[in-house]
């Protein structure tokens, strides 16, 4: 009797999670913080979907000598909202990088419930916001983390979108909707013999990162995973790197899951991506001088820089 309720269990929750891409999602609606609470500016932005549904997003302007040197749009993970995420990018104001933070539907303060594939239209709006209403910001970046990075890569690699950004950066991304699925299914004893019902109903392959992600090009792509990511296994991260077309640079990462833009020498690198692939606007030349001082002696140069000079992780 005990094997026929477990039997009659199993297939009930088979049934529930068939089809739901809800296994996805983990949304949360209060925030924990807001931009104020770091010493940071920032705006509300809400954007209206065309059938109606109202996106929530944090517009965080570039701080420093007034300088923007572009703007990086962030596409969080699947769980909490942008109040949790606000670390992962907090530190790119005062790099002259202005930021927008969009909430998919069902996180935060954005109306709806999240789902594969209408998550897509979230991700699209944001980017139609940014290349029309922010057009004048400097030069695009699509930053995305875990789910976010996936999901960049499905949106950006749509050839209507070809050259939507100017550089591309994804960390902890996975490949393949249905593979990362299987991988954690794999992990419990209980949704391990569910498989076969669950997976047909995830998102084709059509949609993975991993097939769609060659279509990013030819904009420059950074693709990040960090060898003990222990939610999404570093061979996802590495499946999207030989997907993709160049130009394309990979950076290993060392910790936790998306914990990596907290370590200045990664900021560093991202900062240092972004300048040798034109994604940060030079600074104005300084008003010539005539004040009598042409005849002065130029300052010595420093020192060149010895030993080693690599990104630390």
């Amino acid at each position: 009797m005990a094997m026929v309720l477990r039997l009659i269990l199993l297939t009930g929750l088979a049934m529930a999670l068939a089809g739901c891409s809800k296994l996805f999602f983990y949304p949360m609606e209060p925030w924990v913080q807001n931009p104020e609470n770091q010493g940071l500016s920032y705006e509300d932005v809400v954007l209206i979907h065309p059938r109606g549904l109202r996106l929530h997003g944090w517009w965080l302007p570039a701080a420093g000598d007034g300088h923007v040197r572009g703007t990086v749009y962030f596409l969080h993970g699947n769980a909490q909202n942008i109040s949790t995420h606000l670390a992962s990018v907090q530190w790119l104001p005062e790099q002259g990088y202005n930021v927008f933070l969009l909430d998919y539907r069902g996180y935060g303060l954005s109306e709806g419930k999240p789902k594969l594939p209408a998550v897509f239209d979230d991700v699209q709006l944001g980017l139609d916001w940014l290349r029309n209403a922010k057009s004048a910001e400097g030069p695009l970046t699509v930053f995305g983390q875990s789910l976010g990075g996936a999901m960049a890569a499905t949106v950006l690699g749509d050839a209507e979108n070809q050259g939507a950004a100017d550089c591309v950066v994804l960390e902890a991304a996975f490949a393949s909707y249905r593979g990362i699925t299987n991988d954690v299914m794999k992990g419990s004893w209980l949704l391990w013999p569910l498989r076969w019902l669950v997976l047909p109903g995830m998102p084709g392959t059509d949609l993975d990162p991993e097939s769609r992600i060659a279509g990013v090009a030819p904009t420059p792509l950074l693709v990040m995973h960090s060898e003990d990511d222990p939610i999404i296994p570093y061979d996802h991260g590495k499946r999207l790197f030989a997907a993709a077309s160049e130009p394309k640079t990979f950076q290993r990462l060392r910790g936790g899951h998306i914990e990596s833009t907290r370590d200045p020498s990664v900021q560093q690198r991202i900062v240092d991506f972004l300048q040798h692939n034109g994604c940060a606007a030079p600074a104005p030349a300084p008003p010539a001088r005539d004040d009598g001082m042409d005849g002065l002696a130029p300052l010595p140069l420093p020192p060149a820089p010895t030993g080693n000079n690599g990104y630390r992780f």
